[in-house]
């Protein structure tokens, strides 16, 4: 069963919710887009990607002594690189901070201390409109927002880490992989992910068949901004899905929720 809801606020009863506040629980917002990933995976792969990442990371948090609640996941991101492919709606920078910002102060409502955005989608303006949505929030609400964001790539963005509303994780160093082609979009961790939970939703005998697509450094711009997207990859993955078969999925979904636990308990809890 894809119940994207599964262990979410939204199965809870309102009772629940205000019990799990009262308790000082941390909220877990899963975040990504609908977007086409190639012809082998279904175009909710990023969304189902954080939301599992918010169960292994709910399971860690809570086996450190932090109660923790998953809000139900946000998927309506902003598609820059993906964006001229069917399948990949589109949402305007403005609407997406906007959004975000007000299910943050739904929860701030709720009487949640601390909300932490878990965001599986890499988008540029997408990471650009979370980081300002959770900026206003922790700057005009009574709720200590963050967004979980990669460590190694903040300076990009003109951030140190130390901002309150930046919660820095750090980078994956364990091999989870055999292929020397990154993963970029759709490609064999991806592929892997969803394969090990929603096999339904994967056409393996497709996956087996692509071959590595890779833009090399010199193009790797071009996809991320967008626009040549299909020039790149026709069938819009980069990566090597066919070599899903050699991934540790779930020694992958470990390390990420420990390294998203220590970013949360590192960054300290109020």
């Amino acid at each position: 069963m894809n119940e994207i809801f599964k262990n979410t606020m939204a199965n809870m009863k309102w009772t629940d919710i205000k019990d799990a506040a009262d308790n000082n629980a941390l909220v877990l917002l899963p975040l990504g887009v609908i977007e086409e990933h190639g012809p082998q995976l279904p175009l909710g792969t990023d969304i189902y990607t954080a939301h599992l990442q918010c169960l292994y990371l709910k399971k860690r948090l809570e086996e450190s002594g932090h109660a923790a609640v998953i809000a139900p996941p946000f998927y309506w991101g902003i598609c820059q690189s993906t964006g001229s492919f069917i399948g990949s709606f589109k949402s305007r920078k403005e609407t997406v901070k906007m959004m975000v910002f007000d299910i943050i102060a739904s929860l701030a409502g709720f009487g949640f201390r601390n909300v932490y955005g878990i965001n599986a989608h890499g988008d540029i303006e997408h990471n650009v409109a979370l980081i300002e949505a959770f900026r206003e929030a922790a700057e005009k609400l009574s709720v200590h927002a963050r967004y979980m964001f990669q460590e190694s790539i903040m300076h990009h963005y003109g951030l140190t880490g130390e901002e309150p509303y930046i919660c820095p994780v750090k980078p994956q160093t364990v091999k989870i992989n055999i292929s020397e082609v990154p993963d970029v979009h759709g490609g064999d961790i991806e592929t892997a992910v969803m394969n090990a939970f929603y096999p339904e939703l994967v056409d393996i005998k497709i996956a087996g068949s692509l071959p590595p697509v890779s833009p090399g450094d010199d193009k790797i711009w071009d996809w991320l901004l967008g626009g040549h997207t299909a020039e790149l990859s026709p069938d819009g993955y980069l990566g090597a899905p066919a070599d899903f078969g050699g991934v540790d999925v779930f020694r992958h979904l470990e390390d990420t929720a420990g390294r998203l636990a220590e970013a949360i308990i590192g960054k300290g809890i109020s």
